[in-house]
């Protein structure tokens, strides 16, 4: 592929959550989240036992991390903030003073070290009382607990950031917890599932209308969506159609209500079908109309491929693979470590999407990232990794991102999982996916070849 121009407005950076780089230093009792709760119920399925507890300690490292991303050339960083470290008490609406001041400090070495601040409000790690209280998301309780976080969060920090995101990844905590039950609460629950969607869509119109009054300060505010492109086996019309309703219950469950301001009949329909069907109040689908995001992020790793059912479908409960089976293609490039998909070409695809069914959106690469099992393997005799594959993972997709933005779809940004090697869901520290490696025993921080890598492409401005 032809060498692509960095424009100077496009903003290059990495992304992280709170829960899987903070650990829980000073968090309060009674500050415990979703990750904690996930962890201390089934220590024994996380790898090597490891959790949230330390992380990647940027609770004691912010200062130094910020100074690095910034040194490298980074011009954005994403980070959360974490509700459960913010209030004191999540249910009396009671801020937490050394959170408020953590985190301000964090903006302002951000600022200071000359990078943008992005800032998502909700990364699954939503208070864990919520759970105990209210079934999380599935509690409608939650949505206005949430409105209340939210409003104290803008109030502190709405004059120094501009980009805010009501949550990333809204489908995928209740997908893996209510769905598939592989995470916490471990569930089978379809029905309580799309009443869990349903209040996250909800809780972003709470969050649009909190921000309205400073927008003549500059704020936007927009969602972090995992948007993994659908791409039937062929085009038999049996697989077209299994294409389509994986992306009716994936994609644009999530994306009509938040781009277009209503659900998809269709799926309202095989929602009552299935007996899946959301409660609601009437004035809820008013405010979806009314109250739609400004810009979105789509957080993108690999594509999903499908075919027509072949075998019956005989679970007890409903799942939305009742009109599909997964399909593996043929001769597909892909991390073996990972059993994911390299599919550069969905980036393009994501954007003319975006650009011709979704009135041309602002939007960036929220995330975008490689995990590398035992990346020790590549160290060279300086002491540093080599990953070539992670610099060819990553030069492919940002590429494609400037690409599909030359051809005229609102792109402004490529944002890269992660900045150092970070904790994950279950899989703790045993898939890499940092610019930086991290020691666990030290905390040390050694930059890898594709950090280097970065740091060239942002002085020529140019992949």
């Amino acid at each position: 592929m032809e060498k692509q121009r960095i424009p100077a407005d496009f903003l290059i950076g990495t992304s992280s959550s709170a829960w899987q780089i903070e650990g829980c230093a000073g968090k309060k009792e009674g500050q415990e989240s979703w990750a904690e709760l996930f962890y201390n119920t089934n220590p024994e399925i996380w790898y090597d036992d490891v959790g949230p507890k330390k992380a990647s300690d940027f609770y004691h490292h912010y200062k130094e991390d910020i100074k690095t991303m910034a040194s490298f050339g980074m011009t954005g960083f994403r980070f959360t903030i974490q509700w459960a470290r913010f209030m004191k008490d999540p249910i009396a609406g009671i801020v937490d003073n050394d959170a408020v001041e953590f985190y301000r400090d964090v903006i302002h070495e951000i600022k200071k070290n000359g990078m943008k601040p992005v800032i998502s409000l909700e990364h699954w790690d939503i208070p864990a009382i919520l759970f105990e209280k209210y079934n999380g998301w599935v509690g409608r309780e939650t949505v206005y607990l949430y409105e209340q976080y939210v409003k104290a969060v803008l109030k502190e920090f709405h004059k120094e950031v501009k980009l805010w995101f009501a949550f990333t990844e809204p489908n995928i905590p209740i997908d893996n917890g209510y769905m598939d039950g592989i995470w916490y609460p471990f569930k089978h629950a379809p029905k309580e599932a799309y009443q869990a969607h349903f209040h996250k869509i909800l809780a972003t119109t709470k969050a649009v209308k909190a921000i309205k009054p400073y927008k003549e300060d500059g704020c936007r505010l927009g969602v972090m969506l995992h948007m993994t492109p659908i791409y039937a086996r062929s085009g038999e019309a049996r697989d077209v159609q299994a294409a389509y309703y994986a992306d009716l219950f994936q994609v644009r469950i999530y994306l009509n209500p938040y781009l277009k301001g209503e659900f998809p009949q269709e799926l309202l329909r095989k929602l009552e079908e299935h007996d899946c069907m959301f409660a609601y109040e009437q004035a809820d689908f008013e405010d979806i109309k009314k109250y739609r995001i400004d810009m979105l992020g789509i957080d993108y790793y690999f594509p999903i491929r499908v075919k027509a059912r072949e075998t019956a479908y005989d679970k007890d409960v409903f799942h939305p693979e009742f009109y599909y089976e997964p399909w593996e293609m043929p001769g597909r490039k892909y991390n073996a470590d990972r059993g994911w998909e390299i599919y550069e070409e969905a980036v393009v695809d994501i954007g003319m999407r975006i650009k011709e069914d979704y009135g041309n959106i602002p939007w960036f690469i929220s995330e975008n990232g490689i995990g590398i099992e035992g990346e020790d393997r590549y160290r060279n005799k300086e002491g540093y990794i080599d990953d070539d594959y992670r610099i060819d993972f990553l030069k492919g997709h940002l590429q494609r991102a400037l690409k599909v933005r030359n051809m005229g779809s609102n792109c402004f940004g490529y944002f890269v999982w992660s900045f150092v090697d970070n904790l994950s869901a279950i899989n703790a520290f045993k898939n890499r996916y940092g610019l930086l490696e991290l020691d666990l025993k030290t905390g040390n921080r050694i930059p890898k070849k594709s950090l280097y890598w970065f740091k060239e492409i942002m002085k020529d401005r140019e992949v």
